[in-house]
Parts: structure tokens; sequence; C-alpha cells
């Protein structure tokens, strides 16, 4: 397949170094000093069971042209949730002039991407997605380091019979030929919730008090408020009309204890002063809780506490 990886960080890097690896042609689409050393050098990607390092097609958002994306049969979004609106305002004029249009698939953070992109493309041709049992991150431009040894990927259609199946099925197998887990799911809504769950659990909360997510899972008081920003995350998804059983709960709550210890998302992009993506996390939560009358005081908290400290931090 002819893919293109949208925003071509730690995550997005590691899938295109995969596919790569799978035969498939790919475009790694970044920006500033990582687009650089891609082009000029090359990706290296290391973990502790995989390694990549090769010179690899490379450019930015702004050369992807008409031409391109006739050619190409899959867009997979792994850009900070934080610039899928700007990205989607970008592209989709040129990509509506196709006369072949891609599949897009989004594997961010958040459970709004697929709403938003389907505000700027067709909706058949959106495809609901994300990824799990990974971290990884831009230790350096054009030098990626990898945590997490087995990554998983689920996609789903938007609305039943939206997307042919066996388009889904043809994604997932180009996934899975590159050594990816991937799963096709009749509820992707839910998979998505299901993830923020674990998000919405560590991610502010290890960029507040800068640890990883092994420190504060197996620390007896941090935990319990772990488990408290998950259990409100699954009371917000009922305005969303997700149910999330306090099994589905303790579930994601083992899943993210036993897994490797690594820096969150948002840990990193605090040390590394990018945008945070709190609103698309906590403000979620908060926001899906204030419509059905109730409060998110864990997720409150630790959100604002950390948009605090974070602004003061960059005065």
């Amino acid at each position: 397949m002819h893919i293109a990886i949208i925003g071509a960080g730690g995550v997005g890097s590691y899938y295109g170094a995969k596919l790569v690896d799978g035969g498939h042609e790919v475009l790694f689409v970044a920006r500033g000093e990582h687009l650089k050393a891609l082009k000029n050098e090359g990706l290296k990607l290391r973990s502790s069971n995989y390694t990549f390092e090769a010179k690899v097609n490379a450019c930015s958002l702004e050369e992807i042209d008409q031409a391109y994306l006739e050619k190409t049969d899959l867009l997979i979004l792994a850009a900070k949730s934080t610039a899928t609106k700007e990205i989607s305002k970008y592209l989709s004029p040129v990509y509506l002039t196709c006369k072949k249009q891609p599949y897009i698939v989004s594997i961010q953070n958040g459970v709004e991407n697929e709403e938003i992109l389907c505000e700027y493309f067709p909706k058949q041709k959106v495809i609901g997605g994300l990824t799990r049992k990974i971290g990884a991150h831009i230790i350096k431009p054009g030098i990626v380091e990898l945590a997490g040894s087995a990554v998983e990927t689920i996609i789903g259609a938007l609305e039943t019979e939206m997307t042919d199946k066996k388009v889904l099925n043809l994604i997932a197998e180009a996934i899975k030929k590159s050594n990816i887990k991937c799963e096709v799911v009749s509820d992707i809504k839910l998979e998505l919730w299901k993830k923020l769950v674990i998000n919405n659990g560590v991610n502010a909360l290890c960029a507040l008090l800068e640890k990883k997510t092994g420190e504060v899972m197996h620390d007896t008081k941090l935990c319990k408020i772990v488990f408290g920003l998950m259990s409100e995350t699954a009371v917000a998804a009922k305005a969303a009309q997700v149910h999330i059983s306090d099994e589905d709960v303790q579930a994601m709550f083992e899943l993210i204890k036993n897994f490797d210890s690594i820096k969150p998302s948002m840990l990193v992009d605090r040390e590394q002063g990018r945008a945070l993506e709190l609103e698309e996390i906590c403000g979620v939560v908060i926001k899906n809780c204030e419509v059905q009358g109730l409060d998110a005081p864990y997720t409150r908290s630790i959100a604002t506490l950390l948009e605090a400290l974070y602004l003061l931090n960059r005065k």
C-alpha cells in the first residue's frame, strides 16, 4: 500500500518504520528539525526488541499535493490531537479535488478526532482508530526511542456499514503484515473511550508530578487517584451513549499497572515546552460530566493544577 503518516513524531515514526519493514511505500510527514533530520539522515528508532535505521521518504504537510494524494491508499493521522483541526483545514481543500481519495485513520489520543475529521472530509473515508501499549518519543531530531513490546492497533467503522468491511480488513492486514497487532472492532467508539480511561488516569497526573506511570501506579496513595480519574472517565462516557462498566475500569487500571513504566506523552510535552493535550483528554471528561449535571473533581483538580503550573513555568 501507499501510506502517508501525518505527524511522524514518536508514535508516527514507529508506525512508519514498521510499515516500511512490512513492504509498504511510506511517506513520513513531519516538521521542524525532526523533518530536516529525516530528510538528510534518515530515521533511527530503537527499543529493547526492535531497531530501525534507514533513509526514509519525508516531507512537510505543505509539500503534499493532489498528485501524491491520488496515488495514496491510506493517511494515518498520528499528530497531537491539538493539531487535528489545523491539519484538516489545510489538507481538505487539496484532498477534496482528488478523483481518488485515500482513507483516513486517526491513531491519536482523545475521542473527538474522528468527529473533527468528518467536518472536513467525506465521512465514508474516515475510519476510527487507536494505538495502545506504546510509548514512543523523539529524543533527538531523527531519533526515536520506544517503550512497549506488544503494540496494538484497533480500527473500526464510525457507524455501522459506513465503511466497507473489506476496506477495514485490508487496512488491518497491511498493519499486521508489518508485525503490529491490529483488530477490527464493531464498536470503535467504545474502544476510544476505554483508551481515554487510561489517558485521563495517568497522563495529566504524571505530567503534574513529573513521574513515570510505574512510579504512580505502584504508589499506594497515588494509584487511588488514578482509579478516581479513570472512574470519572467512565461516568463521562455516558453522555456520549457509551457504557463502560466497573469491570472495564478495573481492567484498564490493571493494564496500565502491569505495563512498562513509561513517560506518558503529556509529561514529555511538558518537559519539551509543547502544548498539552489537556482539553482533548481532561477537558472532554469534565465537559461530558457537566452535561449530566455532575462534576469531575479528580480530573478538574489535576488538570487545573497542571495548567496553572505549566503556564507559570512558561512565563
